[in-house]
């Protein structure tokens, strides 16, 4: 797992008189597998984005958003799983967006491809992640 937390914030002649504050999280979680299939996507990915969301993510006064990664690698996966991941959205607002919003992103690495699979959320960071896996 690697976490990176950003605070920003506007004073107003010192330190005490906060005008505004704000926190911006991204988390990314990382695991191999052999082979991944269907089943997979419906008994693992599901229910930790709903674990994550609902449970992990701790929307305080000053949250404005969490966006959570997901990467997985795979010398395996099945075509089932690619389009159940290209499909695949997963955001939450917090006290109807006033405490900031989630979103959950999925990057599924073919090791025998060399091919990444992804979904609509994670198109701003790809070709980061492209860069990194020299792709």
């Amino acid at each position: 797992m690697a976490e990176f937390k950003l605070s920003n914030s506007k004073f107003f002649l010192n330190r005490k008189n906060v005008v505004w504050s704000y926190d911006n999280k991204e988390y990314i979680f990382a695991k191999n597998f052999d082979k991944l299939m269907k089943s997979d996507f419906d008994n693992l990915i599901v229910p930790f984005s709903n674990f994550i969301l609902n449970d992990y993510v701790n929307p305080n006064k000053n949250h404005m958003y969490t966006y959570i990664t997901l990467f997985l690698s795979s010398n395996y996966t099945d075509k089932n799983l690619i389009d159940s991941i290209r499909k695949y959205s997963k955001r939450k607002s917090y006290k109807f967006g006033l405490r900031g919003y989630s979103v959950f992103r999925i990057i599924l690495f073919n090791n025998s491809t060399n091919e990444l699979f992804y979904n609509k959320d994670s198109k701003d960071t790809i070709k980061f992640y492209r860069e990194v896996l020299l792709i």
